[in-house]
């Protein structure tokens, strides 16, 4: 055995024997709504793309809670939802609490993700739904995770902050299907410093008393669980240059997955003590700033105008979303321009997130803004004139003053057009 390995299994059975109790016979602890949601995040890994399960981690639970209640501490939901104080992002927060860096600050493996929702089957779908979502609960770079379920007038809070650290790979236990669930090093960080393992080729495993259960072998995913080895096991992972050890308690260390959270009685219990909620007007970006480019569509009978009749903006909205599309040939600057209805508005600059791809200082002809509820289960559709979906805004129910009357484009104190009820579509020339 490689002397660093030895030193590593040497260092984590020493570790073992000075503070880990003999397990004790005793009645599960309840399932929580924050064990189901990790559960539901597992399931979905696990089922779409073949990736590891996340497992708990208690600094990432803390840095979940806090933002969630600082959300919830907030006269009105923001825009981005994932703003701290100061303006801080999730990166920032996790640097400041002493995540670990690969080498440098800027390479941190931490993304947060967020939904206001009845219920966990609600959070999951509308992430599947959104490309952005999507894409960060898939990253393999991820192997750790933090939750928080906080109460909310709408149901709850959701929020999930995921992790990596340098050299700590996961392993977990799957008693009912006798199988081992590995992990790997996939954040690119780790690929551009010689001190950490990136990409394990080969795993091994040992007993609780450091004795090899068999060679080395392939990496992969998935091994069947050792018959023999006790209530503990230990995971090496190697490559070309590099070992990292996993230790793996039998009792304790289970993959988080629904048939064994919902085995427990379900409390309904948050991951922190219950917030007063706040008035929830807007949320963070539903989508992936960009979307698969579209032509322009060809006018039709009772479809939007496209920039052959029409000169600068055209609005499209209904009962459940309003587009911003600029339709002229053109580049136009949209930050000075309101749209406002009764006592309520939406300032073009609400777009300005990093969500937003591009700029709207000028906004590139043939794309567009969009807003919908946050209560929609799934992303809606941009129409069919808008070429690229830019930016996307969620504000409450209540708030979707299109829908219940007419409303200006204002420029200032100029109104620029206003936009009957119901008709569905509205233009406008910038001066």
């Amino acid at each position: 055995m490689p002397h660093r390995l030895t030193m590593l299994l040497s260092m984590l059975l020493l570790a073992w024997a000075a503070i880990v109790p003999a397990p004790v016979a005793s009645a599960p602890p309840p399932a929580s709504t924050a064990e189901e949601l990790i559960a539901a995040l597992n399931a979905w890994r696990l089922e779409e793309a073949g990736l590891w399960p996340l497992k708990p981690n208690p600094l990432l639970m803390t840095l979940a809670v806090r933002q969630a209640q600082y959300v919830l501490g907030l006269p009105e939901i923001p825009d981005d939802i994932h703003a701290g104080p100061g303006g801080s992002h999730p990166q920032d927060r996790a640097r400041a609490a002493g995540w670990p860096v690969y080498g440098r600050p800027e390479q941190i493996a931490i993304g947060e993700i967020a939904q206001i929702g009845p219920d966990v089957d609600d959070a999951i779908a509308y992430w599947q739904s959104s490309d952005v979502h999507h894409r960060t609960v898939m990253n393999p770079a991820y192997r750790e995770v933090g939750v928080a379920v906080l109460p909310h007038q709408y149901g709850h809070l959701f929020l999930v902050v995921l992790g990596a650290r340098p050299n700590v790979l996961t392993a977990f236990a799957d008693s009912v299907r006798r199988q081992l669930y590995l992990s790997d090093e996939r954040f690119p960080g780790a690929a551009r410093g010689g001190e950490w393992l990136f990409r394990a080729s080969e795993v091994r495993l040992f007993d609780g008393e450091g004795r090899p259960l068999g060679d080395w072998m392939l990496w992969r995913p998935v091994l069947p669980l050792p018959e023999a080895g006790g209530n503990h096991l230990f995971v090496a992972y190697r490559n070309a240059t590099q070992e990292t050890l996993a230790a793996v308690h039998l009792d304790t260390d289970l993959a988080l997955l629904p048939e064994a959270v919902a085995a427990q009685p379900v409390t309904g219990a948050a991951a922190a003590p219950p917030t007063p909620a706040a008035p929830a007007p807007t949320r963070q970006p539903a989508t992936s700033p960009t979307s698969t480019p579209r032509p322009p569509a060809v006018s039709t009978p009772g479809a939007p105008p496209t920039p052959n009749n029409v000169t600068d903006v055209l609005l499209v909205y209904d009962g459940r979303s309003l587009t911003l599309v600029n339709v002229s040939r053109k580049p136009l600057d949209l930050t000075s321009l309101v749209i406002a209805g009764g006592a309520q508005s939406l300032a073009l600059t609400r777009w300005q997130t990093p969500w937003l791809s591009g700029s709207l200082a000028a906004f590139p002809s043939g794309d567009c803004v969009q807003v919908w509820a946050w209560t929609e289960a799934v992303e809606l559709p941009q129409p069919g004139v808008c070429r690229i979906r830019r930016s996307v805004i969620n504000v409450a129910p209540e708030a979707r003053f299109w829908a219940e009357g007419a409303f200006a484009l204002r420029l200032g104190d100029a109104v620029l057009a206003t936009c009957p009820a119901g008709m569905g579509t509205c233009t406008a020339d910038l001066p």
